[in-house]
């Protein structure tokens, strides 16, 4: 397990170097590129009780900007790391969007906590507690000379995942991006948790395109399937990609296949809240369905198709086998209607 999560995690605690939030850089020029600081876009915090996130401070965190040849504007993605921090895959996902002509933006949100992990007590950080992260990130990326305002996409892998589809919502839009803020193009899910219910998640700002295996025990797919069909039965753009045969972090070359005992996983659990600020469920109702243990594993062919689709929908179209993803579906025991699935003349809008 250490050895896993040592070489996994890229991020560097830095104790006491983040910039204080009044000597942050309020804008960009168009030379800066590397690790810039900014402030999220406000804070949600546990209450006193632990029921419900309510509203906090901004925290300074640090994101790793990559720039493409060329003088641009460049389109944009903003990505968001997982439970054990900005790993392998998330760096390689970076590098490859930006041969693609994509400026990148790798944020950190533990090295300004003072956290290393969440992997192992999920309620240390949820996704949901980042979604300021992410809207702070695009708030400081758009002022760069060299990027496209109108063209950022957000995309997240696992508990960044979550944090992708929570920020996907018409509610963070409208908490975190108000008329006359920028907003996010579009969003790119990979392998987030669906499995808790609550009404904010049926209404989306833009499109959501959720990238999960099969075989994931950890963030189970049939959720998120149920949820794009709802989010399509209400005439909103959506659509998931399920990879036959792949397992939890299937584009995290660095590991092979690796059962990992102490995490923390919800994959039984079916909770529901009144709202995504709660009141939260009861750490009885958690424990009941909660356990230890996932299965995480790299599987190159869903990688590579991965690459193909992510590439086509930030192009604009997406395409993708709806044969292999209707036989997937079906051995999910899944009742998805064909108007769910990616058609090769979609366009991202």
């Amino acid at each position: 397990m250490k050895t896993w999560f040592a070489g996994c995690a890229l991020v560097v605690m830095c104790t006491g170097c983040a910039p204080a939030l009044k000597d942050l850089k309020p804008s960009l020029t168009a030379t800066d590129s590397g690790t810039v600081w900014f402030a999220t876009a406000g804070g949600l915090v546990r209450t006193s009780d632990g029921s419900r996130f309510t509203t906090g401070d901004r925290v300074v965190i640090s994101g790793e900007l990559g720039l493409p040849s060329g003088a641009g504007p460049f389109p944009a993605v903003i990505l968001a790391h997982g439970c054990a921090g900005i790993n392998p895959a998330a760096v390689a996902w970076a590098s490859v969007l930006r041969e693609w002509g994509y400026a990148t933006f790798v944020v950190d949100s533990f090295g300004g906590r003072n956290l290393t992990e969440v992997c192992t007590n999920a309620r240390t950080l949820t996704g949901t507690q980042r979604i300021p992260d992410a809207y702070g990130a695009l708030r400081i990326l758009v002022t760069h000379p060299k990027i496209d305002p109108r063209r950022v996409a957000l995309m997240g892998f696992s508990h960044g995942g979550v944090l992708t589809m929570g920020a996907s919502t018409a509610w963070a839009k409208e908490t975190f991006a108000p008329s006359g803020q920028p907003a996010f193009r579009a969003f790119l899910p990979f392998y987030p948790y669906c499995n808790t219910v609550y009404p904010e998640r049926e209404r989306i700002s833009a499109p959501v395109r959720i990238h999960i295996g099969e075989l994931d025990d950890w963030t189970p797919a049939g959720p998120c399937a149920r949820l794009v069909e709802i989010l399509r039965a209400s005439g909103q753009d959506a659509t998931i990609t399920v990879y036959p045969g792949a397992s939890h972090g299937f584009d995290f070359s660095e590991v092979s296949f690796v059962r990992l005992t102490n995490v923390e996983s919800g994959a039984d659990c079916a909770l529901q809240a009144a709202s995504i600020l709660g009141p939260l469920s009861s750490g009885s109702d958690i424990s009941r369905c909660m356990r230890k243990g996932a299965t995480v594993g790299f599987n190159p062919e869903a990688t590579e198709q991965a690459r193909r689709n992510v590439r086509a929908q930030l192009a604009g179209t997406a395409q993708v086998s709806t044969t292999r993803f209707w036989k997937t579906a079906k051995a999910l025991s899944l009742t998805i209607p064909q108007s769910l699935l990616l058609r090769a003349d979609q366009v991202v809008e």
